[in-house]
């Protein structure tokens, strides 16, 4: 798969209650956060970026449900069969991890493996699972493992520094970014 077959999107929504403010609209280089990462998609030439979980961005059907509404909102959206997600509080994942899962994919979700664990939000995901989504959503457990255990899922072993994958919940973990971005 190319990266202009493909949608992707930035799920920049969740209460950011241990940051203490809005991740997506902190200081990250030149810009944001959210348009760092919008910057480095578009950088990638995916065929169209989403936004989930901003007021500009596209509004969650089932609002206050977790990632997996974001997730929802834009499988719902997209113009191409399958969406690159990225979340936007983990900025330093190297472009060329992101072309490694999009060659990956041939269906179904192919997400990043760090550790055996695998990141459900740095994934492809095809968009004719939106219905297995609502499915979920319209329950009280709405973990994105829920749908993991019911698609056909395959991982990309990451094997760059693991420090890349750090995500910024706290200001401490927002500042050790800062320091690593240097």
């Amino acid at each position: 798969m190319r990266p202009s077959e493909l949608s992707a999107a930035v799920l920049a929504g969740g209460y950011s209650t241990r940051m203490g403010r809005d991740k997506a609209s902190l200081p990250f280089g030149s810009g944001t956060l959210l348009s760092h990462q919008i910057q480095k998609l578009q950088s990638l030439g995916v065929g169209e970026v989403l936004i989930s979980g901003t007021e500009e961005g596209i509004p969650d059907v089932y609002p206050h449900r977790g990632p997996l509404s974001g997730i929802h909102a834009c499988l719902k959206r997209a113009k191409r069969d399958a969406v690159l997600f990225l979340s936007v509080d983990a900025p330093l994942l190297p472009e060329e991890t992101l072309l490694s899962l999009i060659g990956a994919h041939q269906g179904g979700i192919t997400l990043l493996e760090h550790d055996g664990e695998p990141e459900p939000l740095i994934g492809i995901y095809d968009r004719s699972l939106a219905a297995a989504c609502e499915a979920i959503l319209k329950t009280e457990r709405t973990s994105v493992r829920r749908l993991l255990d019911q698609a056909a899922v395959q991982t990309v072993h990451y094997t760059g520094d693991p420090a890349l994958l750090m995500n910024c919940n706290t200001p401490e973990t927002y500042r050790q970014l800062l320091t690593l971005r240097k």
